[in-house]
């Protein structure tokens, strides 16, 4: 009877490195939800953050107006989010 192997790691090393990296992920995601509120200020009941995948989050918006403004504000908003971490790591921002 062969045993299945499960994991991927052989040492606490490898899985300190493995946890690291999802550590740095969910960091990342919780400074986004508040930084979200502040940099937006009052937009930001119009566009509600739905999903991040990679780069790029999804946004969920209320209205037409608040469509286009995001759509002429991206690049902005993208700039103004990224400041805030060590890494800049938001390339999108895509109309869900």
């Amino acid at each position: 009877m062969k045993i299945k192997k499960e994991f991927n790691w052989h040492n606490s090393s490898e899985l300190t490195k493995n946890f690291c990296h999802l550590n740095l992920k969910l960091n990342n995601l919780i400074l986004l939800d508040n930084l979200w509120k502040i940099v937006l200020k009052n937009r930001a009941k119009f566009w509600e953050l739905d999903s991040v995948q990679g780069g790029t989050i999804f946004v969920k918006v209320k209205s037409s107006p608040a469509r286009h403004e995001l759509l002429l504000k991206e690049k902005e908003i993208i700039k103004e989010l990224n400041k805030n971490f060590n890494k800049p790591w938001i390339k999108r921002i895509l109309i869900k």
